[in-house]
Parts: C-alpha cells; sequence; structure tokens
C-alpha cells in the first residue's frame, strides 16, 4: 500500500510513481497514475507548466498477520460479489482475474 504526497516537481526524480493522473488545463490526461516517471516526462511537464504532482510514497510496513488479513478481506470480497456465478466456468476466470487484482493492488 502507498500514501499521496504532493511534490513540487523540482523535488521529483526519475523513477518515483505517480499517484493521481496529471492534467493539462483543458482536464485532458497528460500522464496517467501508476506511471513511474522518467526524465522525459519531468521535462516535458515543466515545458506545460505543471509545477506539482501527487507522488505515490510507500507506507511503513505492515506486520505479516495484518497482510493475511486484509487478503482474507479482500477474498472475502469478491466472492461475496461473485456469490451467484461462482459455478460458472465463464465467470470463474473474471473471478480469478479480479481477485488477483486485487491482491496485487495490496502490494
Amino acid at each position: 500500500m502507498s500514501e499521496i504526497r504532493t511534490q513540487a516537481l523540482d523535488e521529483v526524480r526519475p523513477g518515483m510513481e505517480l499517484a493521481e493522473p496529471v492534467l493539462d488545463a483543458g482536464g485532458q490526461v497528460l500522464l496517467p497514475a501508476g506511471i513511474a516517471l522518467t526524465e522525459h516526462h519531468l521535462d516535458s511537464l515543466r515545458r506545460r507548466g505543471i509545477d506539482t504532482l501527487s507522488i505515490a510514497q510507500a507506507a511503513e510496513p505492515v506486520d505479516a498477520a495484518e497482510i493475511a488479513r486484509q487478503r482474507e478481506r479482500i477474498r472475502a470480497r469478491v466472492m461475496h460479489i461473485f456469490r451467484h456465478t461462482a459455478d460458472d466456468p465463464g465467470s470463474q476466470a473474471l473471478l480469478h482475474a479480479v481477485l488477483a487484482f486485487r491482491l496485487e493492488r495490496l502490494k
């Protein structure tokens, strides 16, 4: 899991991850959330007059027991969502994809 902090563009370094998308004045997405920034991205944002970014910062480590509880809550929620279709072969693939996606986001 990560925390979000607003950081001046001059303090952002290549490799840092965007926590929120960067939008231009018209609301168009310049860079999507989750992208690892490169020097090229930073130069482009400077030229466009962007001066702050929302950066994802790794949160403090969580103990193994808490991670296990979070994983179980995610599994229970996904199973609840698919409770009426979990036995359908077509739905099983989707169930597993959603579960894998949600568990990946936990990291």
